[in-house]
């Protein structure tokens, strides 16, 4: 059976599919990027305050055998995963939550405004770094607001994979902290921007679908 020869391609002919794929990526990346932060910008106007938390790569966890006694506890080793790291985002939700809010978090009649708004972005998981959550928060009650740097800290340090390195500040320019957070989108990490960690208390998602309609009409 006869063998037909392959086409050869010259090198500037391969050089040239290349830089069409690379141009290819960057687009797809650059449009992934923008509709990242075109969702995010949404929330720009009620966010208030930026937080960079740092996560360990191995823990000691401690949980109790059972849950009505506290002396008999069972402590294992665990490294850091996508699973724990997404767990520990969780966690620390629900912790800020609590500091925050209490109980009203709980209540039927107030779950829709008594949360805060919180956009998390986990980096170094696809870098040499150390993985690391970017976070913007908003909706922090007013009485709240002076100590949120310790309450953000407070929240992190209850999660078992927290770090020491914590950095808390206020927010003065949201829109250029969010594309900051949103930097790895479409090139290092798809992924790095958490929207399945994103909180929006119904309040504030109502505000931006009524703006939205005004500004349509």
């Amino acid at each position: 059976r006869r063998v037909r020869n392959l086409p050869q391609f010259s090198r500037t002919q391969v050089n040239s599919c290349e830089g069409l794929t690379r141009m290819e990526e960057v687009r797809f990346g650059t449009e992934l990027q923008n509709a990242y932060r075109e969702l995010a910008h949404r929330y720009g106007p009620y966010l208030t305050t930026a937080a960079t938390l740092t996560l360990k790569k191995y823990a000691r966890i401690r949980v109790r055998r059972f849950e009505n006694d506290s002396s008999d506890i069972y402590e294992f080793g665990q490294y850091l995963t996508d699973q724990t790291i997404r767990s520990t985002a969780h966690r620390f939700e629900e912790r800020l939550t609590h500091y925050l809010y209490g109980n009203q978090s709980k209540h039927a009649n107030k779950k829709h405004w008594a949360k805060p708004l919180l956009l998390v972005a986990i980096e170094g998981r696809k870098t040499h770094r150390r993985p690391h959550f970017h976070i913007a928060v908003g909706n922090i009650p007013v009485d709240k607001q002076a100590s949120i740097d310790t309450l953000i800290a407070q929240a992190w340090h209850d999660c078992d994979f927290a770090h020491d390195e914590v950095r808390v500040e206020p927010l003065t320019n949201s829109f250029g902290w969010l594309n900051y957070m949103t930097k790895e989108v479409g090139y290092t990490d798809n992924d790095a921007f958490a929207v399945e960690h994103i909180c929006i208390p119904e309040i504030i998602q109502q505000s931006i679908c009524t703006e939205g309609r005004l500004l349509r009409g």
